[in-house]
């Protein structure tokens, strides 16, 4: 029994924290929603394609990626979707413990690329 205190205490504390801190993508916003789960409290997420297409020109991807947006930063998705202007967003990652309600992905900062 005390064995078992060990490991999942140890295995309690390498799931807490961050797997990434201060990560970078660039991408394209194709929607920003509230999410409004049953058991945990409201956010707001924004679905980044990493593909980049200027005048018709450019790369399609199948990969985004959801990050949890703060009020403000939501506002300036919204407008860049509209416009289809690019975007750069930094980030840092949660690691297992933390991501029960959200996808784990947190944005610090967000900019309109010119």
């Amino acid at each position: 029994m005390k064995k078992l205190l060990i490991i999942l205490s140890i295995l309690s504390l390498t799931a807490c924290g961050y797997s990434i801190r201060d990560a970078e993508l660039v991408g394209q916003v194709k929607k920003v929603i509230t999410n409004t789960p049953l058991f945990c409290p409201n956010y707001i997420e924004a679905d980044i394609s990493l593909g980049v297409i200027r005048n018709g020109v450019g790369s399609m991807s199948t990969q985004d990626i959801w990050v949890v947006v703060n009020k403000g930063d939501a506002e300036i998705l919204k407008s860049a979707a509209e416009n289809g202007e690019i975007v750069k967003i930094n980030y840092d990652e949660e690691r297992l413990m933390s991501v029960w309600c959200t996808s784990g992905r947190k944005a610090t900062s967000v900019e309109i690329s010119k």
